[in-house]
Parts: C-alpha cells; sequence; structure tokens
C-alpha cells in the first residue's frame, strides 16, 4: 500500500458524517479557511512571522500540510502548524490540514510538539546554494528567483555569487561560514594567494579577522598596482627606486656643510639628483604613495644633526658585527612602522563602516549620551578642532549647495526624530577627524577612550587599534608571536 493509499482528500463542503468521531483509519486531507481553523495551545510562545516566510505563504500558499484533529464541535484543531496557520490568516488563504485520529490530553500534545519542533533539521547552507544554483540554470532570473523564494533579491544575487564561486562554496560546506564571510572567498576566487590567507584565518579559528584580512588584501593590491606605475614612472626618469630592504637616508637628514658650519641647510633634491651618484627615491607604500627623495650613499655627505657628546670620553666605535645588527635593527623597525601603518589604513575603512552601521540604528546605545558629555568636556579640544564635515558623511546625507554643517542642521531640522543621531555623530565624526597614525605610535587618552568605546558598542579592534587603545595583548597571542619572530 502507499502512502497515499491510505489519505482522503476532502473539500470545504465536505462535513464529517459523525462530527464527535475521529476517523477510525486513514488519514482525511482537507482543505479549510485559515480564519475557521483552530490553533490548539503550542509549546511554541514566540509566533513571530518571518516576512520572506509570509511573502512565501502569500505567493504559494501554504505547501506542506498542517496536523490536526477534529474537536467535538466538529471544527479543525491544528496541532503542529500553528505558524503556517497564522501566516495564511494574513494571506487570507486556505490551510491544507492532515485531520487524524489523536490523543487531545495536555501531555500528548506536549510531547507531540516537543519532538515535532525540535527534531526538524533545517536545509543547511550548502544545500540552499545548490538550490539557487539549480534555479539559475533552469533559466530563472535572480528577480524570479527571489520572488519565487520570497527571499530579497540582493540576498539571492550574493548567495548565487557563492555558489558560482568553488572556494567559496567549499568555505560554506567544509567550515560552517555565513553568506558574508563566503563572499569574501569568492570576492577574491581567481587569487590563490588571497584564498590560502583567508582559509589561513578560518583554520586558526579567527574568523571575525576575515573583513580586516579581506579589506588589507584590496588595499594591498590597489597599493602594489599603485606603487608598480608610480616607480615606472621614476624608473623612466632614470632614477633608482629603493625598497624598505635597502640602506638608505633621507635627504632632509643630510647637508654638504661642515659640521661646525652655522648654516646647515638640507640637500636639494634637483642639485643632489645632478651630483650625486646615490640619489634614488622611497616610495611611502601606506596612504598616499609619495615619492621621498633619498640618498643611498649617505657617508658622502654630513648629517644634519650631528651627535655631540658632552663627556670628555670618544665616542665608541662599533665594530663590523655591531654595525650590522645595528642596521638590521633599524631596518626592523622600519619594517614594523610600514605594517601597522599600512594595518592602520585598513583599520580605518573597517572602523568607519561600523561607525556608520552604528548611525544607521534605529536605537542608539543606552550609555551615548554619557559618552558625548564626556567627550564634549574631557575632550573638548578634539570637538572644537573639527571642520571636517564628516558628520553628513556618517549619517550618508547628500551635501546640498551650502556649507556642510549647514546641510547636515538643514536635514535634522527636517527630520527632527534622528537628532539624537547627529549629536553623536557630530562627537563621532570630531574623533574620526583626529584619528590618525599617530594615534598608534603614541597611545593618547584620547584615542584609549574613543576607541574602548567603540568595542563597549560592539566594534571588534584590530591589532593595531589595541595598541592605540592601550591593550595588553593576550598572554597566549604574545607567545605565538614571540615564537614567530624565533623563526
Amino acid at each position: 500500500m502507499t502512502m497515499t493509499e491510505n489519505i482522503t482528500v476532502t473539500h470545504l463542503t465536505d462535513q464529517p458524517e459523525t462530527p464527535t468521531a475521529p476517523a477510525a483509519a486513514g488519514v482525511d486531507l482537507v482543505h479549510v479557511p485559515a480564519v475557521d481553523v483552530v490553533i490548539e495551545n503550542n509549546v511554541r510562545t514566540a509566533a513571530d512571522l518571518d516576512p520572506a516566510f509570509l511573502a512565501s505563504v502569500k505567493h504559494h500558499g501554504v505547501l506542506l500540510p498542517t496536523i490536526g484533529y477534529r474537536n467535538a464541535d466538529g471544527a479543525v484543531v491544528v496541532r503542529d502548524g500553528q505558524m503556517r496557520v497564522l501566516a495564511a490568516r494574513e494571506a487570507a488563504v486556505t490551510v491544507p490540514v492532515f485531520v487524524t485520529a489523536r490523543d487531545d490530553s495536555t501531555a500528548k500534545r506536549i510531547a507531540e510538539q516537543l519532538v515535532a519542533n525540535e527534531r526538524r533539521t533545517a536545509l543547511t547552507d550548502g544545500d540552499r546554494l545548490a538550490a539557487y544554483r539549480q534555479l539559475e540554470i533552469e533559466g530563472l532570473s535572480v528577480t524570479a528567483i527571489a520572488r519565487e523564494t520570497g527571499t530579497k533579491r540582493d540576498t539571492v544575487k550574493q548567495t548565487l555569487a557563492v555558489a558560482k564561486s568553488e572556494a567559496a562554496t567549499k568555505a560554506v560546506t567544509d567550515s560552517a561560514l555565513t553568506l558574508d564571510e563566503a563572499l569574501l572567498f569568492a570576492e577574491f576566487q581567481d587569487d590563490p594567494e588571497a584564498i590560502a590567507e583567508l582559509q589561513g584565518c578560518v583554520e586558526d579559528g579567527d574568523t571575525d579577522d576575515l573583513p580586516f584580512v579581506a579589506e588589507s588584501i584590496r588595499q594591498d593590491r590597489q597599493s602594489k598596482a599603485d606603487m608598480a606605475r608610480i616607480a615606472g614612472e621614476w624608473e623612466a626618469k632614470g632614477v633608482r627606486v629603493v625598497t624598505s630592504e635597502d640602506d638608505y637616508t633621507t635627504l632632509t637628514s643630510l647637508t654638504d656643510a661642515e659640521d661646525d658650519a652655522e648654516d646647515r641647510p638640507v640637500l636639494d633634491a634637483e642639485a643632489h639628483a645632478i651630483g650625486c651618484a646615490g640619489h634614488a627615491v622611497f616610495l611611502q607604500a601606506w596612504g598616499e604613495h609619495t615619492a621621498v627623495a633619498v640618498c643611498t650613499t649617505p657617508d658622502a655627505h654630513h648629517v644634519k644633526y650631528p651627535r655631540y657628546s658632552f663627556t670628555s670620553a670618544p665616542a665608541t666605535e662599533l665594530t663590523e658585527e655591531e654595525a650590522a645588527k645595528q642596521k638590521e635593527v633599524e631596518k626592523q623597525a622600519r619594517r614594523e612602522l610600514i605594517a601597522n601603518n599600512k594595518a592602520w589604513d585598513t583599520a580605518d575603512t573597517l572602523r568607519i563602516e561600523f561607525v556608520k552601521s552604528l548611525l544607521q540604528c534605529k536605537t542608539l546605545p543606552k550609555d551615548w549620551t554619557l559618552f558625548v558629555a564626556v567627550a564634549g568636556t574631557r575632550h573638548g579640544w578634539t570637538m572644537r578642532a573639527d571642520n571636517s564635515g564628516g558628520v553628513g558623511d556618517l549619517l550618508s546625507i547628500e551635501s546640498g549647495t551650502g556649507y556642510g554643517a549647514n546641510t547636515v542642521a538643514t536635514w535634522v531640522e527636517q527630520h527632527p526624530a534622528k537628532a539624537a543621531h547627529v549629536a553623536l555623530a557630530v562627537v563621532l565624526s570630531a574623533f574620526e577627524n583626529a584619528a590618525d597614525r599617530n594615534w598608534w605610535r603614541y597611545p593618547s587618552a584620547e584615542g584609549a577612550s574613543y576607541l574602548n568605546q567603540l568595542a563597549a558598542w560592539g566594534h571588534r579592534l584590530t591589532d593595531v587599534e589595541k595598541i592605540a587603545a592601550g591593550i595588553q595583548p593576550d598572554p597566549a597571542e604574545a607567545e605565538d608571536g614571540e615564537d614567530t619572530a624565533a623563526e
């Protein structure tokens, strides 16, 4: 006997001959107007209808039959499927119900509802990716898939982008990453080194670092392209381009004046380019790629600021080995400077994204007024020094024809309910205007106050931001860093 042979399908006009007696055998499948269905008491107390689920019911109707029985009055009572019934009522459609003979005792109801709800297994993200991809292959457009599944169009686009990427799909199926995290793998699908770097984060259990690593890769890509272009321009002029691994001294630290001369002008770049074989440029690798004039033969000149000894003892001459060690220390310091400056630029982008998302929330953090009050007093100078006009950008207010502050003022007059958001944005803008690479090089109370407040509101501080915030590394992290350095 097949499953369907034991199911009887009835219609709205069908009525049981003896309403008080449940069917002795078989199952009746009836279609009942949702408003006429009785919903039994349920162990699920939260019945919030998901917009996508409701949209699906309005478009497709209730696809999966609910399960219930008839009470003594002949009304259909649903035991399993209250969410479908509630959605059907909203959509004004009928509900399919498998009417069976059921024990209506409270204990039996609770037990069956617990089992029915806890033993359901949702689709995995991998299943969903494959299904969306198959729908696309079958000829459905993004809009059609969104309509058929009751899903937002942007979500469908993102899901398909992940489904088309082998690396992204693998990240979801093997590492249980979220859609947003997997999208990062899809973005760098054609870059094996980038994929390996992202995968390294996952394998180390640092999935929270994925946005930082991805933004770092983006900026590094753009930086390398810009650096290659600018380096080519200088090399075409016959000027050597040095890197942080080369030995050089900036022209601003050198002079051709004797050590005892009163007037000690720095070397002129144009004159140095003509008269010194060591003329070169160094391209700043972070921020704006400025070409800095340097000399690779500094011994051919004099240092602008000679070191004077205030004792009669002569300066100790360094051995060749000591001089080499000192140079290596200086190179390492330069590498750290470059790495942290680049990391700060990446952190800048992610932090501002967080601030913007914070200001998009309908409800601001509970302690925002305290933060504003302290900032306006203890860090009043920072507030007064902000003329960046960044408030409008943080709030995504389109700039008008007038001055930035006036544009924001006009906007908040038109949207008085957003006054609190503007007040907070003014303070956040001031801190962002002050935030620069010096915050990690010379940590201050100002930077620590701001960054720690953002962390309390949910922003995940990067390592370079932690330095600025005065946060000491976790002992385990420090040990890992020492091991890596030793290697």
